[in-house]
């Protein structure tokens, strides 16, 4: 329980239960045809003072901004409060309680509307100014990746006739730098790019065509039917070639078997690809969907899969994994058929 939160939701919903009480009593005492009226809507705008505080309750934001709307509510409590306290005691009506619960309903909402646009005014500003920082770190990053991987090959080349098991491990080290700073690339690239309609099956065939061809030992099955459409971005071949990639390199067997499949799921189109190798454990589909939380012990093996996702995810669509008819892992790539 967060009680901060919990502060803020029920003082939002006690606002519309106290001024519901004088609405209430008043159209009880049989009001003539618009005192019902607007004994009608002051109930309506109290009662969804309540509901409010237990939308607030389950709203996605922090304690300190769920206080920010309930404060925003106090506020216009106040002032409309003060206000038509005044206007009352200078001009006395019939009904005062009544036109009072009324009028600070309605001025309540309002607040908390207003409330609502001003917190959310907020987490926009936080995440520009976190959208900035993390580009700044990200382009450190990709530039010491760039540079550790180059620094490392050139060490290769110093040892490889010296020590060319070694020269071959750093090597394989330098690749994976490389690769890594790639991905983060292809990731910044992709968010926020204009999605256009792309032919699922082209980029099915390109990338099948180019795995094949660097993995020639790897049985690739391509079964992509022509007219397939999508709307994606130009990052779709990367997300796809991950996919394969990873299906052929962490099989396990001299001779993998995959499967790449394309066909239309309703108003979508579902790329699968399906292995024979050891598959995805548990864990790794778990983090990577989000169903798992990720720890200093548990975050993964590398960023491929998160690439995939973030780039798909993108694009409007999604990631899933399940046991493939081989014998490994069949991971879809559902999106939006353009």
């Amino acid at each position: 329980m967060k009680p901060l939160r919990l502060v803020a939701a029920g003082s939002l919903s006690a606002t519309g239960v106290i001024l519901l009480v004088p609405i209430l009593d008043h159209l009880l005492a049989g009001p003539p045809p618009l005192g019902i009226v607007l004994g009608v809507v002051g109930v309506l705008v109290s009662l969804g003072l309540v509901a409010v505080g237990a939308v607030v309750y389950r709203l996605d934001v922090s304690q300190t901004n769920a206080l920010r709307i309930a404060g925003w509510n106090f506020l216009g409590i106040v002032v409309l409060g003060v206000v038509f306290t005044l206007l009352f005691t200078y001009r006395p009506v019939e009904d005062a309680g009544f036109l009072f619960a009324v009028a600070l309903s309605a001025g309540a909402v309002a607040h908390v509307i207003i409330g609502v646009y001003d917190v959310r005014r907020i987490r926009a500003e936080e995440l520009a100014t976190e959208r900035e920082r993390l580009a700044v770190v990200n382009t450190l990053v990709r530039h010491n990746l760039r540079h550790e991987a180059q620094n490392l090959l050139f060490a290769v080349e110093a040892v490889r006739d010296t020590a060319p098991d070694a020269a071959e491990r750093i090597e394989g080290v330098a690749n994976n730098l490389s690769e890594m700073n790639e991905n983060v690339q292809a990731v910044e690239d992709a968010i926020g790019e204009e999605r256009r309609r792309m032919d699922a099956s082209a980029v099915c065939e390109t990338v099948v065509a180019d795995v094949s061809e660097r993995y020639p030992d790897a049985d690739i099955d391509l079964d992509a039917p022509g007219g397939l459409a999508v709307s994606a971005g130009s990052h779709l071949d990367d997300a796809v070639t991950e996919l394969v990639e990873n299906a052929v390199e962490h099989n396990g067997s001299e001779t993998p078997t995959v499967e790449v499949r394309a066909a239309a799921r309703g108003g979508a189109v579902a790329i699968t690809v399906a292995d024979d190798g050891p598959g995805i454990s548990e864990t790794e589909r778990e983090l990577v969907s989000g169903e798992r939380e990720i720890t200093q012990l548990e975050h993964g093996s590398g960023l491929g899969l998160w690439l995939v996702r973030w780039v798909v995810e993108e694009y409007g669509g999604s990631l899933t994994f399940d046991d493939s008819d081989l014998g490994g892992t069949a991971v879809t790539v559902t999106l939006p058929a353009a």
